[in-house]
């Protein structure tokens, strides 16, 4: 299974490479045609639209390169779980193929290469794919090891004792060999800003890689922590770098921000 999966993520991988390859003429004329059916149909249902063909064009092809690279993420990611792969390195993978994606348009006629498509419609579509699925899986994982001891403790075959410690030492096997975290999942409520709330959790809708949490934490003086904070900068940092750290913060103005590392 393991060499079939990698076998699929590299043919996947090959065939976005070669629409690359392809000309510019080529390329333009394939989207082109997707385009016009695909506009054609919407013409039928909305027969007043005023969608021009060269906007829509454009969105066919950015959207169809993301389609691409988040079913690579897919595909990459449980490559990655069957060869014990850490998820910076399944990242790394994104980033690597994204970026040789973008050389080898230098090769194609009427073509060339772009950091802005290779970050925004390539790296991220893969991160995002990638990200959803391990938040899935790590709350199927809980779940099934969960519901598995409740059955045993309900059938008698367990006493609560042991129950409780399968529950919450038993070491079930995860994806990736560590027990560090990559990802900060950020909740802000300020109260009586109801504005400003719906864009923090749009802001922080996705989790936040943990290099980047670190990177605004230096930016954080101390004081600024407040008194009541029992931990220093260096200890938060510290801590958010294993998984499954849970924080919730109450400051004394009512603001809640609450800290989950995964």
């Amino acid at each position: 299974m393991k060499n079939v999966s990698l076998i699929l993520s590299s043919v996947l991988t090959l065939i976005v490479f070669s629409f690359s390859l392809a000309s510019g003429e080529q390329s333009g004329s394939l989207s082109l045609g997707i385009s016009n059916f695909i506009l054609d149909i919407i013409t039928d249902l909305f027969p007043n639209n005023s969608i021009a063909i060269a906007d829509f064009h454009i969105v066919i092809r950015k959207s169809a390169h993301m389609f691409e690279y988040f079913v690579l993420g897919i595909s990459w990611f449980f490559t990655g779980k069957l060869w014990n792969l850490s998820y910076l390195r399944i990242l790394a993978i994104g980033l690597l193929i994204a970026a040789a994606d973008e050389v080898i348009q230098m090769y194609a006629e009427n073509r060339g290469p772009s950091m802005l498509d290779a970050i925004v419609y390539d790296f991220i579509p893969f991160t995002i794919s990638s990200i959803l699925l391990l938040l899935l899986n790590n709350k199927k994982g809980k779940t099934e090891m969960t519901g598995s001891t409740l059955a045993k403790l309900q059938s008698n075959l367990i006493s609560p004792e042991a129950a409780y410690k399968e529950i919450y030492t038993k070491k079930r096997k995860r994806i990736f060999l560590t027990k560090r975290a990559h990802f900060v999942k950020l909740k802000i409520n300020i109260p009586e800003e109801e504005g400003a709330n719906k864009f923090l959790k749009v802001l922080f809708f996705l989790p936040i890689p943990i290099f980047i949490f670190k990177f605004f934490m230096m930016f954080i003086k101390e004081d600024k922590l407040g008194d009541g904070m029992p931990l220093n900068k260096k200890e938060i940092i510290d801590l958010i770098t294993h998984k499954g750290i849970n924080i919730n913060i109450n400051t004394q103005s009512g603001e809640k921000v609450i800290v989950k590392t995964i």
